[in-house]
């Protein structure tokens, strides 16, 4: 890992104090080649989030898509039952690594009504 911080922008709220160790746990993209060169929305594919633990809490904060192969569904009224851990059929690793959170700033959405995050990680 180099030496620099690492900024990390996460579609999701993953409000981790600054002092904190994380883990982030990158995802490759397994798709096929002609998928890969296509110029099309792939913000639902897994390599485009990383996991996020924060080693001091224990909390893990994923995306749908690391807890389900399938659309997110549900609705905001019924939440759905995620799993505690990424699931482990169709996700491949590409790499782990661990650091310490610099900064870290969450933005509302209004569009989306939910918020985004800057993460900012020196690497170990």
């Amino acid at each position: 890992m180099s030496a620099g911080p690492v900024t990390l922008h996460l579609n999701h709220p993953v409000p981790i104090p600054v002092g904190h160790r994380v883990e982030i746990v990158e995802y490759a993209d397994t798709r096929p080649e002609k998928k890969r060169e296509r110029h099309g929305f792939d913000g639902a594919e897994p390599f485009r989030h990383p996991v996020v633990t924060d080693l001091d809490t224990g909390i893990r904060w994923m995306n749908h898509v690391h807890a389900s192969p399938y659309g997110n569904g549900g609705n905001s009224f019924k939440a759905n039952a995620y799993p505690l851990a990424p699931r482990t059929n169709g996700l491949e690793i590409a790499r782990a690594w661990r650091g310490s959170v610099t900064a870290c700033t969450l933005v509302f959405v209004e569009g989306l009504s939910t918020q985004h995050t800057t993460l900012v990680v020196a690497p170990e």
